[in-house]
């Protein structure tokens, strides 16, 4: 009898810890509604504070009179921290209005980085009566000499492309990265010395990002909200360590390898559909003359160029 009311009692006692924990977590879960013409999906946490926050970047476009609107979301975890990016689509007057913001949120505050430094704020015909595939290039490593005829064909056929700079590569070199960012282009961190990240302790990569932000911030008032660690290699410590998007690629062209223009653009053209990320280096002269033979030709297939950030909300 007594064994019996000991293992109630113990049984007891171990389904309130579990309930304990269980409302203890940090749960992350699909929360949604639809009212009127507006459709809301979003991430419902257990915790006021943030839940509060969310809401209140919801309700700073549900009172917009939109015909239609859309709110989605993207998040990583990482330990106890959240990496949470909101994004809100519009449609008023067959037009389509899109906007995003980030949030790094923990147990302790909330962090939340302005839309304007996400450079994601953008409007499209939605009754176009064309259907566009949209293709990002991608060009690291520079910038240097090279770098302004990339810029000037970019220029000629009127598309963007995102450049992931080299730190070491900026000095002597700022006048090309005003003209980037003149031009529309977009301007991701590459590190400074093009160091392979595994061998770096969490100290020196930390180094390797903020040393490349502070360079351009100097030179164009913004810091990279993009991240293409050397090689393109990364791991689970490097999410951990930066609080921005890590990018690479789906086609490489090995311009590196080649250098012949027609090779490389033949591993683009026939290859290529709607969402790819082209790695490409801005300081090979044969990268720079195989722009002339991918670009026309992809234009006339009804491919539209964009900036990584671009590519990620208009997919």
């Amino acid at each position: 009898m007594k064994k019996n009311i000991f293992i109630i009692l113990l049984s007891i006692l171990l389904i309130l810890i579990l309930f304990y924990f269980y409302d203890e977590r940090e749960e992350v879960l699909n929360k949604r509604y639809s009212t009127n013409n507006i459709y809301v999906e979003y991430p419902f946490f257990n915790n006021n504070r943030v839940d509060y926050y969310i809401n209140s970047y919801i309700d700073r476009y549900t009172s917009n009179n939109y015909d239609y609107m859309f709110i989605d979301y993207d998040y990583y975890s990482n330990n106890r921290d959240i990496y949470l990016t909101m994004y809100m689509y519009g449609d008023f007057n067959n037009m389509v209005s899109m906007d995003s913001s980030y949030f790094v949120i923990n147990s302790d505050n909330i962090n939340r980085i302005s839309n304007r430094d996400l450079d994601v704020n953008m409007s499209y015909d939605n009754y176009s009566g064309k259907t566009n595939s949209f293709i990002a290039l991608t060009f690291d490593d520079g910038p240097n000499y090279n770098t302004d005829k990339v810029l000037d064909i970019l220029e000629k056929y009127g598309v963007k492309a995102t450049f992931f700079v080299l730190g070491c590569n900026i000095d002597g070199n700022e006048r090309i990265i005003e003209r980037m960012n003149n031009m529309g282009m977009e301007i991701g961190n590459h590190m400074y010395s093009h160091k392979l990240v595994s061998r770096l302790s969490d100290e020196e990569i930390r180094k390797e990002i903020k040393k490349v932000d502070d360079k351009i911030f100097s030179i164009i008032g913004k810091k990279p909200t993009l991240i293409r660690p050397s090689y393109g290699s990364y791991n689970k410590r490097l999410v951990g360590l930066v609080n921005r998007p890590i990018v690479v690629w789906n086609i490489d062209t090995l311009d590196w390898k080649y250098h012949n223009s027609r090779r490389i653009a033949n591993r683009v053209i026939g290859k290529v559909s709607n969402g790819d990320i082209v790695l490409m280096h801005d300081i090979y002269s044969a990268t720079k003359n195989s722009l002339d033979i991918i670009i026309p030709k992809l234009l006339s297939d009804g491919y539209k160029f964009v900036t990584v950030s671009e590519l990620k909300k208009y997919n």
